[in-house]
């Protein structure tokens, strides 16, 4: 059975969770292969993408790619215009009535320039609500062939601009596409809200592969000072920036602690304006984008995994976040927030420890309880492993999936 993932940019260096899905549906013997629209950032892949030969698998629908701007983008979708052998269906393209967005942006009209070979697959998987909307739209232009599903994360169902913009395109999804396959509960009665059918509704979580993350002694001795990391895009809905002014509280508090913070994202020129403006630049370190591998080693040496997730202004939310489960897999506590999807993973006090969202106070009171040995911590670190293995371990819910896609087929 053949499987296309279909996806906005490839390859996306913090989508590790998209790469390591694709990996699963290959070593499970189905025949891969991608779809992107565009091209992802190349000078920052994952070891995966080169020891699968991912991008030998890949076609791209454009030129676009990650590093051009908004007008080279514009330039490229014009120039997919000026193909006169594929007139008719540019033509067809362009009903604004028909594709809306797609149309007006020029994407679609240039995909279907630029694209002469129907691209077919027994089932395609789109990541990302906008991303199947995309797909839907080429299958009706007759520019793709297969039965879709479509794995709804967060933001793509959470952010306003993209509710309102993708509303009308959403609902024609729910009716046309196979399946929604959204992340968590929570996104499941998102997607019912928004009135999707239940019965095409498959819960697929994301999850980890549990074989790579060795957890620690439980009753292992958090260090002295508490040694704290977080890894995450600087971006609003991460929370950072509450998690940095806890460290202030700790800091006023006598706490002796050191906070790394792994990653990369348009608010770091604010972050490091913080911890400036704090005096925290001795306890909080910055080290930027690290490889898997790198990542796994600095979370060896640390004590608590810190993600204060919050709703951003515009809406945006998280799923389930994959950097939680992998910190709960390796024995660290994790500090989170009630948000989302997340305490579908983290029980409070049971698998680890969750506050209200954007409380600094909060998070500080947590983190001091935690450095006085307030919290049992080797009954944490067993629950948060026994919840990963049994609810959230990659190797049964790609079982899942590739039984999901072949019923699709089938259908």
């Amino acid at each position: 059975m053949k499987v296309t993932f279909f996806l906005g940019q490839f390859p996306v260096s913090s989508e590790t969770f998209v790469i390591s899905q694709i990996v699963g549906l290959i070593e499970r013997g189905l025949d891969v292969e991608i779809v992107a629209i565009s091209q992802g950032d190349m000078t920052k892949t994952h070891s995966l993408v080169d020891k699968y030969k991912l991008l030998d698998k890949t076609t791209y629908l454009t030129h676009e790619n990650a590093n051009q701007s908004a007008l080279q983008a514009k330039l490229s979708r014009i120039g997919g215009l000026l193909r006169p052998s594929r007139l008719p269906k540019i033509l067809s393209a362009l009903n604004y009535k028909q594709f809306g967005i797609h149309s007006k942006s020029l994407l679609l009209p240039s995909i279907a320039g630029r694209n002469s070979k129907v691209i077919k697959s027994d089932v395609f998987i789109a990541h990302f609500g906008t991303a199947g909307v995309v797909a839907e739209k080429m299958r009706r232009l007759g520019l793709l062939e297969g039965k879709i599903l479509t794995i709804f994360h967060g933001a793509d169902i959470s952010v306003k601009d993209i509710l309102n913009t993708f509303s009308s395109d959403y609902k024609r999804l729910f009716v046309s596409g196979e399946g929604m396959l959204p992340i968590s509960n929570l996104w499941q009665n998102k997607l019912i809200e928004l009135g999707c059918s239940e019965q095409k509704i498959t819960v697929n979580r994301m999850g980890i592969n549990v074989e790579l993350f060795r957890c620690r002694e439980f009753d292992k001795p958090l260090y002295q000072p508490l040694r704290i990391i977080s890894v995450a895009r600087f971006i609003e809905k991460k929370g950072l920036q509450d998690a940095i002014n806890a460290m202030r509280l700790l800091k006023e508090q006598g706490v002796e602690f050191e906070y790394q913070i792994v990653g990369d994202g348009p608010l770091k020129e604010d972050i490091v304006a913080q911890i400036e403006e704090l005096k925290l630049s001795e306890e909080i370190k910055l080290l930027g984008f690290q490889p898997q591998e790198q990542v796994t080693t600095l979370l060896e040496a640390s004590d608590v995994f810190l993600l204060p997730s919050v709703v951003a202004k515009n809406g945006d939310m998280e799923g389930i976040p994959v950097a939680l489960m992998e910190a709960m897999a390796m024995g660290l506590i994790t500090v989170s927030t009630f948000h989302s999807g997340i305490p579908e993973l983290i029980k409070h006090e049971v698998s680890g420890l969750l506050v209200n969202e954007r409380s600094p106070n909060e998070l500080a009171q947590v983190l001091i309880n935690l450095s006085a040995n307030y919290y049992p911590i080797a009954t944490i670190r067993k629950n948060a492993q026994q919840t990963i293995y049994t609810q959230f371990n990659q190797s049964k819910l790609y079982d899942e999936l590739a039984e999901i896609s072949k019923q699709t087929h089938e259908r």
